[in-house]
């Protein structure tokens, strides 16, 4: 399951004193770092813990004191340094070499529950939405804009004021380059963040090397359809937790499945007249990745039957060539090919990229001098560096 929606999920069966849970969410990221702004964690009161925003070495310490640095009820900001060589640092587990910023808020305020209803109807809905909240100036930390994936303001404590009007240019080009950007004006640091939706896998073939695509694709957070003709196959207790499973039937086999620029497609149904049926109707669609099992010259007669050009994100055979020659490496194979897509990345080592692994922060406007201490660094209200105090 995504973790947003693991979050959203337990946040809605929350009763009682555990509704005051805490959230922590990444607002921003300078240098080297696990996981990048957006990464949430919901805290329970029994303590349970869902979703992450480090590798393990932040949740240990967040979750002994999230609740004292929330005791006022007002979000806070903490700051977590792990740039330094000292070897306290290292010894705290906080060797990743970058600066980490956490906002921390109870889940039972006002504030909070507009959030988390506001995420949870749009992501029902599979709308892509933008959440601007205010991260460095202490008497406004927390309060927030939210606008849905058509552009309007949805509520949110800083709608219709003058901070509104200056932002919005920021949250769309935030929302039309899908990426999230922190934002300093007036004497302000705004996290805008575009809040997308998960990555939608359509699976054609129900077959045994359907099974581990599937698996794997749920737990990358990715919503899943399965479909195929043979009812025998297509069955939900076959694949658990997928969206939906679909037997194929009638003229038109794809009838009820949504298939758009925001979906992948797998072909591995390892019949040559059925796929060629299936690939006029996906190829038109314009799936962003469209993988298809078997040899490229099978893929190439098949275009070359329809009398159809292979489209731009077309890979014949899928996957990266990792050696794969069972059923769950071709679709660990496969899986990282669609992550690479999404990422608009090559999928080659790591050990030879030059330069960060993860691009570099967008930061917008000219930091304010009224934030800056000697450190260089924002001086929110409440500072957490790399240290066990």
């Amino acid at each position: 399951m995504n973790e947003l929606d693991a979050i959203l999920r337990t946040w809605r069966g929350l009763e009682g004193s555990e509704r005051a849970s805490v959230l922590a969410t990444v607002v921003h990221v300078t240098g080297s770092a696990y996981r990048r702004p957006g990464a949430r964690m919901l805290l329970v009161p029994d303590g349970r813990r869902v979703g992450s925003i480090s590798g393990g070495c932040l949740e240990g310490e967040i979750s002994r004191k999230a609740w004292w640095y929330t005791e006022s009820r007002e979000p806070v900001v903490r700051v977590y340094d792990t740039t330094s060589d000292d070897d306290a640092v290292w010894e705290f587990g906080l060797g990743c070499n970058g600066v980490v910023h956490v906002m921390l808020e109870r889940t039972d305020t006002a504030e909070s529950k507009e959030l988390l209803d506001f995420l949870a109807k749009h992501r029902r809905a599979g709308q892509a939405v933008s959440v601007a909240t205010v991260i460095g100036a202490c008497n406004i930390t927390g309060q927030r804009l939210l606008i849905n994936g058509a552009g309007n303001v949805c509520g949110g404590a800083l709608a219709g004021t003058a901070i509104e009007t200056a932002l919005m240019p920021h949250v769309r080009d935030a929302m039309n380059l899908k990426e999230s950007r922190l934002v300093h004006m007036a004497g302000t640091d705004i996290f805008v963040e575009r809040v997308g939706v998960p990555t939608s896998l359509l699976i054609l073939g129900a077959g045994h090397d359907a099974i581990p695509m599937a698996a794997i694709a749920m737990q990358m957070g990715w919503r899943v359809t399965v479909a195929d003709g043979r009812p025998t196959y297509a069955r939900p207790e076959r694949f658990p937790g997928a969206e939906s499973v679909v037997t194929m039937s009638g003229p038109d086999l794809l009838r009820g499945i949504e298939i758009n620029e925001s979906t992948a497609v797998v072909m591995m149904t390892h019949n040559f007249p059925l796929d060629k049926r299936l690939l006029a109707r996906v190829a038109a669609a314009h799936p962003f990745y469209l993988g298809m099992v078997g040899p490229k010259n099978r893929a190439e007669r098949m275009f070359a039957q329809l009398g159809i050009e292979q489209p731009e994100g077309t890979h014949a055979p899928a996957g990266l060539d990792i050696g794969c020659g069972d059923p769950a490496s071709i679709a660990l194979s496969i899986a990282a090919e669609i992550q690479a897509a999404l990422s608009k990345r090559q999928g080659g080592l790591l050990r030879d990229r030059e330069g960060p692994i993860h691009a570099p922060a967008v930061e917008v406007g000219a930091m304010a001098q009224a934030l800056l201490p000697a450190t260089g660094r924002p001086e929110y209200c409440e500072t957490q560096v790399g240290s066990n105090v």
